[in-house]
């Protein structure tokens, strides 16, 4: 191989390492951001609102209603603030915000909604951090899945 075919070679490598870098940055720090956190973030609100539809269903059954108030006050009832102290449901770290309100993967609170004694729904806002729009992620007790806003 003469030199002038090296140097073209060496040239050439140090563009793929270069372009395949950036397509690496691009892949890890930037898409996933521009995509609300990806796949990941959804995964982890369908994780969270299952919990905590079988943490309300249990209070429901030990205390024969489901339990009251704003997202912090059931949040805090089901980890343990309830009259026999039970744990019902523990949230994983840093998974709730000043308010100790418990947030999805957006740093959004769940909303509860209690529709009557005997079915629920718990709501994330999804992506783009509003109630009420095509993104949210709902699970309603009355079907026990995911349901469309």
């Amino acid at each position: 191989m003469h030199k002038s075919q090296w140097q073209i070679s060496r040239g050439f490598v140090r563009f793929l390492l270069i372009c395949f870098l950036l397509w690496l940055c691009l892949y890890y720090f930037v898409f996933p951001r521009l995509a609300g956190g990806g796949r990941a973030k959804v995964q982890r609100a369908h994780f969270d609102e299952i919990q905590l539809s079988l943490s309300i269903e249990n209070y429901k059954q030990e205390f024969g209603s489901y339990p009251t108030g704003e997202s912090a006050n059931v949040v805090k009832v089901l980890a343990g603030e309830n009259p026999k102290h039970l744990r019902l449901f523990y949230p994983h770290a840093k998974s709730t915000n000043r308010n100790n309100e418990f947030i999805d993967p957006w740093e959004t609170p769940y909303r509860f909604v209690f529709d009557a004694t005997n079915h629920f729904k718990v709501r994330s806002a999804g992506v783009d951090r509003t109630f009420g729009d095509p993104d949210d992620i709902v699970f309603n007790s009355v079907s026990n899945n995911f349901v469309q806003p």
